[in-house]
């Protein structure tokens, strides 16, 4: 009975996620480029906060296994929508998006390419219950966020 509750609440939070992102996608057009910079900070943000969970549970500091694919899943949903939450014009107000997302557009929709196989090869090894390459596949895809940060993201200030 467990996997069913567990099963349902996956449902209903990707059917959540695919709702809301096609809400999103009609209503981003007429929306000011900077509520779009608000979204797609809001949607980084939670891909950190998913990374770090992840990270967590497949370290071994917490114990909340039967979360991971919760986790894991929101990733790979949040990378697919990389490529629209960084439409033309929306390079406004308080963005750490570097004018190169842009300009250097091939290259950048190739980064997120490559989150996005790397968060479905992470994905699948969850569902797949293949422990040993968790850590592996995890690593896979910080390298992938860390390499497009590298290239498009303003350096953090200290």
């Amino acid at each position: 009975m467990k996997s069913v509750t567990r099963r349902h609440r996956m449902f209903i939070a990707a059917a959540g996620l695919l709702l809301g992102t096609g809400l999103v996608a009609h209503a981003a057009e007429p929306s000011p480029a900077d509520e779009i910079v608000k979204y797609r900070q809001a949607v980084m943000k939670s891909q950190g906060a998913h990374m770090a969970a992840a990270a967590a549970i497949i370290q071994g500091k917490v114990a909340f296994k039967d979360q991971l694919a919760a986790h894991v899943n929101s990733l790979e949903a949040t990378t697919l929508e990389i490529n629209s939450i960084f439409p033309k014009d929306s390079d406004v107000g308080d963005t750490k998006a570097l004018k190169e997302v842009w300009s250097k557009n091939e290259e950048f929709l190739k980064h997120a390419k490559d989150a996005q196989e790397k968060s479905a090869a992470l994905a699948k090894a969850v569902a797949a219950g293949d422990t040993k390459n968790y850590g592996a596949r995890l690593k896979d895809l910080g390298e992938a966020c860390k390499a497009c940060h590298k290239d498009f993201r303003k350096k953090e200030e200290k």
